[in-house]
């Protein structure tokens, strides 16, 4: 007599060799959500590796609009201010590229802080040219929800992915 196991669909006993249930036919091999699952967390992994080789080969022999940090500054500050409208603290301002490269998808952000120097929030929004030529100005605009213990605000500048950028404020601003 052969071994027998049960069908994992209709519970009724099937030989242990069966590939398909003789009482309701269905398959008894891997199901499909197991497979999904599988190739799912096999994507994720994949991922995360060329994630971290391409990491790994920044900066060997790349070309890059992104430049590293502490170096010469690739963004010029012209002027900015904030101020409270209809629920926002919204930044306005004006940026330009004093580098000798095109910039793409740099994004303005702003910090805002209470009057004891507490970090309230951050919010950020990419400027409105992309890319940013060399010599080019661009404006930005940046809102965050209002919240009536702002008091300070700062702005930076970074690439979408993140990465760095070096930037200064232009000579005569003292925002």
């Amino acid at each position: 007599m052969s071994e027998e196991k049960k069908c994992r669909h209709c519970a009724m006993m099937i030989p242990k060799e069966a590939k398909v249930c003789p009482h309701c036919r269905k398959t008894q091999g891997t199901s499909t959500f197991v497979w999904v699952l599988a190739i799912f967390f096999g994507l994720i992994f994949i991922g995360m590796c060329s994630s971290f080789l391409s990491d790994s080969n920044k900066g060997s022999n790349q070309s890059t609009s992104t430049p590293a940090a502490n170096t010469e500054p690739v963004l010029e500050l012209q002027n900015w201010s904030w101020h409270k409208e209809y629920g926002y603290a919204i930044a306005e301002g004006m940026v330009k590229n004093i580098s000798s490269k095109p910039l793409d998808d740099v994004v303005a952000i702003l910090n805002i802080y209470d009057k004891q120097n507490n970090f309230i929030k951050s919010d950020h929004a990419l400027i409105d040219y992309r890319p940013i030529l060399p010599g080019q100005s661009s404006p930005f605009k940046v809102m965050a929800s209002y919240n009536p213990a702002m008091d300070t605000a700062f702005i930076d500048f970074k690439t979408f992915s993140g990465g760095t950028l070096s930037w200064i404020k232009k000579k005569g601003n003292k925002k």
